[in-house]
C-alpha cells in the first residue's frame, strides 16, 4: 500500500519513499508514504497563498465550526488511530488514549475561544478632539493572521504536537493555513489525521489549500520550507539542533520571519533541605516515576535533581532508585533517538560511576541517572546538556547558596520545580533564581504534565524555546501567528467589525 502526500483536496505521489516503524521490534510497517518532490511542494505552497485571501477572511464562527469538525473526525478515527499511534511510537495504548483526548480538547478550547473573543486583544482609544496641546486621533488595534505556517510534527507526541496537534490547531484557528511536515517516525497517524483535516475542510468549505500535509526524509523537506518565500512563520518541536537549524534559515531569507521552536530543556528540580526532612523517601518515588515517564520521553521531564547534603539523603536516593528500577525495559520513539540516549550514557559514564539499570535486549531502553557533587557539575559543561530519555543527575550540593549557583549557571528552561515547606526563609531568594531560569514554576510537584489552559506557559528563556513570551499550550498560543494592525480615524463603516463601537 503506497500513501500519498495530501495537497489541499488532492493527493500526489512520488517515486520515493519513507516507511514507518513497529516501534517494540524495529521492523518495518507494510506502508510505504510518498516523499513529496519539489513540484509537490510548490503546489502546496502556492494553494496554501491563495486559500489565506480567502480563509483570513473567515468569522470566528466558521473557524471554530471547522475545529469543531476536525476534532470530530479525529474521535471517529477510534481504535484505528491509536492502535496505529502505539505501533509507530512504542507508547502504551493507556498513554496514547490520553494524548488523543488532550489533542481534540485542546481543539475544542480554541473553538470556544474563537467564539467568545476571550484570545483576542481589541484595543479602542477613541477620539480626544479637545485635549490640549493636540487633539487624540481615534486608534483602534486588532490582530490579523500571519499567512501560510508550516509545522514540523514532533516525534514524542504523535496526536498532541503532531499533524492535529496545538500548533496546527491554534495556526488554522486565527486564519493561517498550515503545511505540516509529517515526522518520518509515525507516517501511518499522521495519514489518518491528515486524512481527517482535508475531509472536515471540505465538510464546512474551506478553500482548497487551507491545510496540506508532506513527506520527506531528513531535514531537506523542513530546509525547503522554511526559507520559501511564501511561509511566514514556523512551528517546530524537537531537537536543539535541529531548531536552531531551522532559526538559521529563517534569520537568513531576505524577509525573516518568526520561528517558535521548542527545543528541550533539563527542568531542574530543587529539594530543599525542610521537604528533605519530611518526606525524603516520598520525594525520591515522585520524581522517579516522573523521569522515567514515558520512557523519559518528555519535554518536561526532570533532568536535574538539586539535593543538599544531609542525613535525609540515602533516604531520597533508595525512593527514586527504587522507583526507576520497576520502569519495565521499553522501546524509545525511534532508533535515531535511541542511539542518542545510549551515546549520551556512554559520554557521561567516564566522569562518574552510573547507576545504570539498563538491561534487556537492544532495542529495549531501562532507566539510568548518577549522582555527583554540586562543585563537578559546576566545572563540567557536559552534565548541563539535556540527556532524552530516562535519565538524571542527582547533584549533591554543599549548601543553598550552591544550589542558588547552579540554578543560576543554567541557561533557559521550560520549568523549574522547588520542593519546600512554606515557612522556609530560604523560599523568596530560591524562587526568584528558579524564575529566572524557568517559563513554568511548580510547587511540591512534578514538572511532566502540562495543562492546557488560558494559565499556561510551556515555554521558556533560549534555548527551551526560540521565543519566550507565547508558548505552544494554551489560548495564549494563537497570538504566535498573528501580527497587530492599528486603524487610525476610521470611518466605522470600514473598519472590521470587532473594532466598530
Amino acid at each position: 500500500m503506497i500513501t500519498e502526500n495530501i495537497v489541499g483536496f488532492d493527493t500526489r505521489g512520488g517515486s520515493t519513499f519513507v516507511q514507518g516503524v513497529e516501534a517494540s521490534s524495529q521492523t518495518y510497517l507494510a506502508e510505504k508514504f510518498t516523499i513529496a518532490d519539489q513540484s509537490t511542494i510548490d503546489e502546496a505552497l502556492d494553494k496554501a497563498v491563495m486559500a489565506f485571501e480567502i480563509y483570513r477572511q473567515w468569522s470566528p464562527d466558521q473557524k471554530a465550526s471547522f475545529l469543531n469538525k476536525i476534532s470530530e473526525n479525529i474521535l471517529e478515527l477510534g481504535d484505528t488511530l491509536i492502535s496505529r499511534a502505539c505501533a509507530e511510537s512504542g507508547l502504551p495504548e493507556g498513554r496514547m488514549m490520553g494524548e488523543r483526548g488532550r489533542t481534540i480538547g485542546q481543539i475544542n478550547m480554541m473553538a470556544t475561544a474563537l467564539r467568545n473573543g476571550s484570545w483576542e486583544e481589541n484595543f479602542i482609544d477613541q477620539a480626544l478632539p479637545d485635549r490640549q496641546p493636540l487633539p487624540r486621533p481615534d486608534i483602534r488595534k486588532r490582530l490579523v493572521p500571519l499567512g501560510p505556517v508550516v509545522v514540523f510534527a514532533a516525534s514524542n507526541f504523535p496526536l498532541a504536537f503532531s499533524t492535529g496537534g496545538g500548533d496546527v490547531a491554534s495556526a488554522l484557528a486565527v486564519g493561517c493555513p498550515v503545511i505540516v511536515k509529517a515526522h518520518d517516525s509515525h507516517p501511518g497517524t499522521n495519514a489518518l489525521v491528515a486524512q481527517a483535516i482535508m475531509e472536515a475542510a471540505r465538510t464546512v468549505g474551506a478553500p482548497d489549500g487551507v491545510f496540506s500535509s508532506l513527506y520527506g526524509a531528513g531535514q531537506d523537506l523542513g530546509q525547503v520550507l522554511v526559507k520559501d518565500p511564501r511561509i511566514k512563520a514556523v512551528g517546530f518541536t524537537g531537537s536543539y539542533r535541529a531548531g536552531r537549524a531551522i532559526m538559521d534559515a529563517s534569520a537568513a531569507r531576505p524577509e525573516p520571519i518568526p520561528v517558535y521552536a521548542e527545543m528541550g530543556s533539563i527542568n531542574p528540580v530543587v529539594v530543599m533541605a525542610s521537604a528533605l526532612e519530611k518526606r525524603a523517601a516520598f520525594i525520591g518515588e515522585q520524581l522517579g516515576g516522573s523521569m522515567t515517564l514515558g520512557v523519559g520521553q518528555f519535554c518536561t521531564k526532570p533532568g536535574i535533581i538539586l539535593v543538599q547534603e544531609s542525613p535525609e539523603f540515602n533516604a531520597f536516593y533508595k525512593g527514586l532508585h527504587d522507583k526507576a528500577a520497576g520502569m519495565a525495559a521499553s522501546p524509545m520513539l525511534n532508533k535515531r533517538i535511541q542511539s542518542s540516549f545510549v551515546q549520551s550514557l556512554q559520554n557521561l559514564s567516564g566522569e562518574v560511576t552510573m547507576v545504570n539499570m539498563n538491561e534487556g535486549s537492544s532495542h529495549l531502553m531501562k532507566a539510568a541517572f548518577a549522582v555527583v557533587a554540586g562543585r563537578d557539575f559546576l566545572t563540567h559543561p557536559k552534565w548541563h546538556e539535556e540527556v532524552f530519555g530516562p535519565f538524571a543527575v542527582i547533584v549533591k550540593c554543599d549548601d543553598p547558596d550552591q544550589m542558588i549557583e547552579i540554578v543560576r549557571a543554567l541557561r533557559g528552561q521550560l520549568t523549574a520545580t522547588i520542593w519546600s515547606e512554606p515557612e522556609d526563609a530560604l523560599n523568596a531568594k530560591m524562587i526568584d533564581a528558579l524564575e529566572q531560569a524557568a517559563g513554568r514554576l511548580v510547587w511540591n510537584g512534578v514538572p511532566t504534565g502540562v495543562e492546557v489552559c488560558d494559565a499556561q506557559m510551556h515555554g521558556g528563556p533560549f534555548p527551551a524555546t526560540s521565543h519566550p513570551f507565547f508558548g505552544a499550550v494554551g489560548m495564549g498560543s494563537m497570538k504566535r501567528w498573528t501580527r497587530p494592525v492599528a486603524y487610525q480615524n476610521f470611518p466605522g463603516s470600514l473598519l472590521p467589525n470587532e473594532l466598530k463601537d
